[in-house]
């Protein structure tokens, strides 16, 4: 049966090399190499996140994140604030409004009635609303019609059996002396279709 170490074929043994183990500094090499990548990747991370809190308003930082300075929006309360060239390309325009006590909202100057169909412009609505703020309105022309907004982006039926949705928004945050908002963050509002009156 070959049950000793003498009775196995010689083809069967393993070589000299096989009993060099890998240098163990070869070892620590890797491990330090795997160490440092690490490290390097939690830094740029880090960096990322904290950029917007860092860079002097009004400034794009990398991750799509729009830096303005809370200053420098005080007057998107009264009026919606246009948001475009140079700092950001015109197709990334946005309005950008404030209502009370603070509430940011940013809204793409592009809106169309359903998800897919051709964009049309979206203009500050020049009637004051309630309060004296001022909402939005897209005209889309003779056939598709005209859509308003209120100034928080809620579509507002001009008649009982107008459909439409709300203005699409971007993620706004607000810190103590700046206004952050995330241009890669889109939400999309869904289409609003009235009740059925009740006969």
């Amino acid at each position: 049966m070959g049950t000793r170490f003498e009775d196995q074929p010689a083809d069967h043994w393993a070589g000299p090399e096989s009993l060099d183990p890998t240098p163990v500094w070869k070892q620590y090499v890797l491990v330090a190499l795997l160490l440092f990548g690490g490290l390097i990747a939690v830094l740029v991370v880090s960096l990322l996140a904290i950029l917007p809190q860092i860079v002097t308003p009004p400034a794009l930082v990398p991750g799509d994140r729009l830096v303005l300075s809370l200053s420098g929006t005080s007057a998107a309360a009264a009026v919606p604030q246009r948001i475009g060239p140079p700092l950001v390309n015109e197709a990334r325009t946005i309005w950008l409004t404030r209502m009370p006590p603070g509430n940011y909202f940013a809204f793409p100057t592009r809106w169309a009635p359903r998800v897919g169909e051709a964009e049309c412009s979206v203009d500050v609505d020049t009637t004051p609303g309630p309060e004296g703020l001022r909402g939005f309105i897209a005209n889309c022309g003779p056939v598709r019609g005209t859509y308003r907004f209120s100034p928080s982006g809620n579509f507002s039926p001009t008649t009982p059996t107008g459909t439409g949705r709300d203005l699409d928004q971007y993620l706004v945050s607000v810190s103590d002396d700046r206004v952050i908002v995330n241009l890669s963050r889109l939400i999309r509002a869904e289409e609003k279709v009235p009740a059925p009156s009740q006969p």
